[in-house]
């Protein structure tokens, strides 16, 4: 009898079903949903933060990662990044000098075997931070991410230079690190808008207006952010597409604007911050301010 060749109905059935159940796994990694164009890797970069986040708080009695010395909270490092043996103490010649965080974020690099390309969102057009350096030094060696830090580290962090910098002890509802802050490019504050009120203008009338401030890592066509992935205190992470989403409705990249009494609109809208000042700073506790 002559073999019929080319596939039954039966062996058609099944390669399709095969065809099917593939793209029902392939689709959800494929960056087309519109409200997370940017894919699962920049909110996956985040989480594994946050996990060497709790790692460096256990072997360092529940702080998070926070630059010694007392300097102030700066856009330059007070010495060199490459530096050997900076001396931290009060004394030292590094203990009062300025700090930024992103040497505080670094701290994951040196201590806690974090990979500089962790600390970038792929959506952005920052790049992965190549450890070159005069010295040669290794990376686990260094102190910050380079001469220019911002253009290798695409998250802000809870202030670890303010009054109430965030330790383990936090709520699961508060937020200690997040995708860029909208108030603050390269490094440098966005500054305030006419008449000197704050660069934003958030109600809750109007849902489209809390796109002004929501990250710049996700922004696409128009100069507004379509939302944020947040990182909290217990260690997980969501996709958030408004930044009033830790302990109480705070927003996450505005500080209280009363440290007295707030009201639900202190903490929702908050005040945008203008400059690493003492004034630009959390007012309690429970606010959380994620700056860099």
């Amino acid at each position: 009898m002559e073999q019929k060749n080319g596939l039954t109905l039966t062996g058609l059935i099944a390669t399709l079903f095969v065809v099917f159940i593939s793209l029902a796994v392939l689709l959800p990694m494929m960056p087309v949903n519109r409200r997370r164009p940017h894919g699962p890797f920049c909110g996956t970069n985040l989480k594994g933060l946050g996990n060497a986040m709790m790692v460096y708080a256990n072997d360092y009695d529940d702080n998070y990662p926070q630059l010694p010395g007392t300097g102030p909270w700066s856009k330059k490092l007070g010495f060199a990044y490459d530096m050997e043996k900076p001396d931290f103490t009060a004394e030292g010649a590094e203990g009062k000098t300025s700090r930024t965080i992103t040497a505080s974020w670094y701290l994951l690099v040196r201590e806690a075997d974090v990979s500089p390309r962790s600390f970038v969102c792929p959506c952005t057009k920052q790049q992965e931070f190549d450890g070159n350096n005069p010295a040669n030094r290794d990376i686990v060696y260094l102190w910050d991410f380079g001469n220019n830090p911002y253009q290798h580290v695409s998250y802000t962090m809870h202030n670890p230079f303010g009054r109430f910098p965030a330790t383990g002890d936090r709520s699961a509802s508060f937020s200690i690190a997040s995708d860029m802050s909208p108030w603050i490019v390269n490094g440098d504050f966005i500054p305030p808008g006419p008449k000197k009120t704050p660069p934003q203008i958030i109600t809750f009338s109007d849902n489209a207006t809390w796109k002004l401030g929501n990250s710049i890592n996700h922004r696409q066509q128009s100069a507004m952010g379509d939302g944020q992935h947040v990182l909290y205190a217990d260690g997980h992470s969501v996709y958030a597409i408004q930044p009033n989403v830790s302990t109480n409705d705070d927003n996450i990249y505005t500080y209280w604007s009363s440290e007295k009494n707030p009201t639900r609109q202190d903490k929702q809208v908050g005040t945008a911050p203008t400059g690493r000042t003492a004034e630009n700073d959390a007012k309690s506790k429970e606010d959380s301010f994620l700056a860099i």
